[in-house]
């Protein structure tokens, strides 16, 4: 029996809040603004579109839905999934947002009682067996990267089978809960057909950081991260490990070309867990976008200490416009402590050269982290200030389930809070530290926002002020965010 597929990134809304969870590392809430349908920053659901993809090759009657980028209303999304009326009907849920996935497992459930319901995803992953336990309206859950794990279930379930030996499959059984061996990764990129973005709202896709022309376009280039940094989502999860498999660089440029031409997008961000890994790869990946003459800005999720002077300088020839490093503490002690391996001292010259080229820096900073206290805080911010980065964002830890620093917390009792909603370091803290209590945390994440917003009204606009004021008069909005800090 042929089946209808229905991959779903479902909406995510609480009261003037939106979720933001398919193709975030790092799922959240965010407020909304006056007037807004979708957020202003919203990821690419990469495994979503390459799912799709997959099953598209595979002649599988698929449709995809992505009702944040969207803007969809519950019962907007609810008359999408009965007008397709699916045989199959996908999640991709993440830790914040599993208990509203599961209402809409049971929504749909509800409305299509014939449909078989599947959960995936970093939260999915970890907690396959206790879904499927404490949820009879879930069949199946899949773990780690999905794309080929769904494939062969559907061809399994189109031929008669429940589910049995498909390697990374989770799915009850004559009332067992039956988990199958692990998936393997997938170890050549480049047999995965691009992501299917012809089912999204393509434009609605942004991450403008540090200036980033609009619109603009997420890449993948690679997957996984060879770093073993405590905190960090996906790599411990959906790729189990510090596995690190690239794309051939011809196709990474060939799809960038076909995307600008088809869309006429004014800027690429290569949206990797880390970019810039393996010099003579990047400086190939240069040679290739002026080989193809694509002379439009980018950016970079990358390392401070992975790339020489001499590759920057290749990847600003070729278009560099911006970078984001993830930095995490101002201490070299606290970033010694959550094992990511990074010299504070290569950061500091890396953006500095880099701010020198002409290259715009984004640095990202998280509090909570193994030996945090309001000391280093402090001198995180100092950090900051002295280095002056274009743009920034400040978070507190979320210890997700299955990484090593949630392992770590919960040990020493540390984890405050097992009601996963509750898991948004944009907004809320589930954690304590040896020093810092949940609302110390929370104090001191507001005050480093305060602090920046202070210097950059200081350096940005009391000592331009000519300039600050070209700038109001373009972009009124400004001034409320200049007025931040007060």
């Amino acid at each position: 029996m042929l089946m209808k597929i229905l991959l779903a990134n479902p909406p995510w809304r609480k009261g003037d809040f939106y979720g933001i969870r398919a193709g975030s590392r790092w799922p959240f809430m965010v407020k909304i603004k006056e007037g807004e349908k979708i957020p202003g920053y919203l990821p690419m659901p990469f495994f979503l579109a390459y799912a799709t993809a997959v099953l598209e090759k595979n002649n599988i009657d698929v449709l995809l839905i992505d009702s944040i980028a969207l803007g969809h209303t519950d019962e907007e999304f609810l008359k999408q999934v009965k007008k397709y009326n699916p045989d199959i009907f996908l999640i991709e849920t993440s830790t914040p947002s599993i208990n509203t996935d599961i209402n809409w497992i049971n929504k749909v459930k509800d409305m299509l009682p014939r449909v078989k319901t599947i959960l995936t995803g970093p939260h999915a992953t970890v907690f396959a067996e206790n879904l499927l336990k404490e949820n009879k309206s879930v069949d199946f859950v899949l773990s780690g990267e999905y794309e080929y794990i769904l494939l062969n279930l559907i061809k399994n379930l189109e031929s008669g089978g429940c589910g049995d030996n498909i390697k990374g499959v989770t799915f009850r059984k004559d009332g067992e809960i039956i988990k199958n061996s692990p998936a393997e990764l997938i170890k050549n990129l480049d047999e995965i057909p691009w992501p299917a973005r012809h089912f999204l709202p393509i434009y609605a896709y942004n991450d403008a950081f540090a200036g980033l022309p609009s619109p603009n376009v997420q890449i993948w280039a690679s997957r996984g991260c060879p770093y073993r940094c405590v905190f960090c989502n996906w790599p411990q999860t959906m790729y189990g490990g510090s596995s690190y498999r690239v794309r051939n660089i011809k196709d990474v440029v060939r799809e960038i070309k076909w995307l600008i031409e088809k869309y006429q997008f004014k800027a690429f961000y290569f949206d990797d867990d880390t970019f810039n890994i393996g010099k003579e790869r990047i400086i190939s990946l240069c040679k290739e976008l002026k080989n193809q003459n694509i002379n439009i800005p980018w950016a970079i999720m990358a390392r401070a200490d992975t790339s020489d002077e001499e590759t920057f300088k290749i990847m600003k020839q070729s278009g560099l416009y911006a970078v984001k490093f993830g930095v995490e503490s101002g201490v070299q002690q606290i970033v010694d402590n959550c094992r990511k391996a990074l010299d504070l001292q290569k950061v500091k010259k890396s953006v500095l050269f880099l701010k020198k080229l002409g290259v715009k820096v984004h640095l990202t900073f998280t509090f909570g982290l193994p030996g945090e206290t309001k000391q280093t805080i402090d001198e995180t911010i100092k950090f900051l200030k002295e280095l002056n980065p274009d743009s920034t964002q400040f978070s507190i830890v979320t210890p997700f389930p299955g990484t090593v620093y949630y392992d770590i917390l919960n040990n020493k009792g540390y984890i405050l809070s097992k009601n996963w909603d509750d898991y948004d370091g944009n907004n809320l803290s589930v954690i304590r530290t040896d020093s810092l209590s949940a609302e110390e945390l929370i104090y001191c994440y507001k005050k480093a926002i305060k602090e920046w917003n202070k210097h950059i009204f200081i350096t940005r606009y009391l000592m331009h002020p000519i300039k600050s004021l070209c700038k109001i008069i373009e972009k009124p909005e400004r001034i409320k965010k200049i007025f931040n800090f007060f």
